[in-house]
């Protein structure tokens, strides 16, 4: 093989990798929120001593999980076409929805290495159920998982390349459209591999660092 890399056409075309990159930060920072959220009540539900609150937290779990993430994007976007979502909200729920599964489990386990003793003191000292959860538990838990949480996050941020299956035009998207255009394969996906790259790591210590920094805080609440 001779091929000579041209990285002109990737140039010319860096207006479209602009747009793709602001759409792939928004449909993540959108999925991470949401997933982050749902997956805190789904794993807390799955650590507690209400046998119906785990079973419901187990079925969603198992559920969400083993159906492929592409297929939870197009159960939004054509078996509810009715609902006439936009690609890009179909792709944040079907993002969340899947990713807060693997949130929850984290949570759950994060929860269950925490002596129960601790709330059990927390509740003995006055706070309430969920100051105790707030103060004292979650700050402890959160210390534990966050490395899985940060791991949990970045594959987030990968998978959501997918959703240019469903013309959302994210950077894999672009970098399709850009390949189409200028035959520059190498070089319109090493670009947008970069990126990603870029952003994963930025994620991973953003989620690092705030692990740390909210359970000093919490603990130092308590």
């Amino acid at each position: 093989m001779d091929y000579k890399f041209d990285w002109g056409p990737i140039w010319d075309n860096r207006g479209l990798i602009a747009e793709g990159l602001v759409t792939t930060i928004a449909l993540s920072l959108a999925a991470l929120v949401l997933a982050a959220a749902l997956g805190l009540v789904v794993g807390t539900a799955g650590a507690s001593r209400a046998r119906p609150l785990r079973a419901a937290a187990a079925v969603y779990v198992e559920t969400m999980r083993n159906i492929p993430l592409l297929i939870h994007m197009y159960v939004w976007y054509m078996a509810l076409a009715f609902l006439k979502l936009p690609a890009f909200a179909c792709a944040v729920f079907g993002l969340s929805i899947y990713s807060a599964a693997y949130v929850a489990e984290i949570v759950r386990a994060g929860i269950g290495s925490v002596p129960a003793g601790q709330f059990e003191a927390a509740l003995a000292g006055g706070l309430t159920g969920f100051q105790g959860l707030r103060y004292v538990v979650y700050p402890q838990a959160l210390r534990i998982v966050a490395p899985s949480l940060a791991s949990v996050m970045s594959q987030l941020i990968k998978d959501s390349s997918l959703a240019s299956v469903i013309a959302v035009a994210d950077l894999t998207y672009q970098a399709g459209a850009i390949e189409g255009q200028t035959f520059r394969t190498f070089e319109a996906y090493i670009t947008i591999s970069l990126l990603y790259f870029v952003l994963v790591t930025a994620v991973s210590r953003v989620v690092m660092l705030w692990g740390g920094e909210e359970t000093t805080r919490g603990l130092a609440d308590a």
